[in-house]
């Protein structure tokens, strides 16, 4: 932790410093990336810096509740000819996942990237790093550096924060949710967060085309020999219920409820990839590992992957196939 707090003191001074900063959301946007970035944004903004936002996919209607969400650009030509000094990457496992090699790649300078994010396989790709495995959320990294550095945490960052930390415990129920995730979501409680908001959005938000879609992965769910519990959503199944991507998400936390899975994991056809989410509540087995060995990552309890492919059902069951 004393580290942590050293490094914190040193992304506050290259803060100080720069004079175009570049904070960097994961693709496929989810309520703790954008938490975190949103938080800082309201931050730098309070504190009188010139930030942009860059995240490779757009935000989802659902969190578009959050404050300065519309700071957040898609496009690569917005923001490659700006002389950014310094890049935040928040609750990125990697450059890559993040979906943005290219944009930074494109950017005249070196700039001094900083990495805040909660993911056990981070590489630490950053100048400056603060990669926390035991933190719920990569929010709570985010607040605890705003506490560090006696920066002010208004109403609005309060709500990020919170909306960060609770979707990442799903609503504190997984085995994210700690005793320092909970005070410090007391705390942002008591700053003001906006939580009939947050869960209105993030948890009270199923409409009638995701509960039909959610009804086809329910009736796909396979229990295999060695604990894994499996089901998987098409593209046809998306076409069908009238659904979107936004529609798939929850569904594997939802499904980690299973008292008798050792394994939790979800397919989802996804732009001619197959995108694989794995959740497990044993003690003993790391999910994080398993995702690795497809190139993916995240935490012990909670990980994912993608492959090129497509999904094929045949009389022994679902595979994955040539896209």
């Amino acid at each position: 932790m004393s580290d942590h707090l050293t490094t914190f003191t040193k992304i506050a001074d290259a803060i100080k410093g720069a004079k175009e900063i570049l904070l960097i959301a994961h693709q496929k946007p989810d309520g703790d990336t954008l938490g975190a970035n949103l938080a800082m944004a309201n931050w730098l903004r309070d504190e009188g810096k010139h930030f942009h936002i860059f995240c490779i996919h757009p935000v989802p209607p659902h969190y578009q509740y959050l404050p300065l969400w519309q700071h957040v650009k898609s496009t690569e030509d917005e923001l490659e000819h700006i002389p950014f000094d310094l890049v935040i990457a928040l609750d990125s496992s990697s450059l890559s996942y993040a979906g943005a090699e290219s944009l930074l790649s494109k950017l005249k300078g070196k700039p001094t990237i900083v990495n805040i994010d909660h993911h056990g396989t981070n590489p630490h790709f950053g100048d400056l790093n603060v990669v926390d495995a035991t933190a719920s959320s990569a929010c709570e990294v985010v607040y605890r550096f705003f506490t560090h550095v006696g920066g002010h945490v208004s109403r609005d960052m309060s709500t990020c924060l919170l909306t960060g930390i609770l979707t990442d415990t799903g609503g504190f129920s997984n085995l994210a949710t700690t005793h320092e995730a909970m005070e410090i979501s007391g705390a942002l409680l008591k700053r003001g967060a906006k939580f009939n908001a947050i869960t209105n959005h993030t948890v009270r938000n199923k409409t009638v085309t995701t509960l039909k879609l959610w009804g086809r992965a329910l009736d796909r769910l396979t229990r295999h020999a060695n604990g894994v519990v499996s089901t998987v959503i098409t593209q046809a199944d998306l076409l069908e219920c009238e659904a979107t991507e936004e529609d798939t998400e929850g569904i594997s936390n939802f499904l980690n409820a299973l008292q008798d899975a050792k394994i939790i994991m979800v397919l989802k056809e996804q732009d001619g990839q197959v995108k694989g989410s794995l959740r497990t509540t044993e003690p003993d087995v790391d999910v994080a590992a398993m995702a690795k060995q497809f190139g993916g990552g995240g935490h012990k309890k909670a990980a994912g992957f993608s492959v090129p492919g497509k999904l094929i059902h045949t009389h022994t069951g679902w595979r994955i196939g040539a896209a």
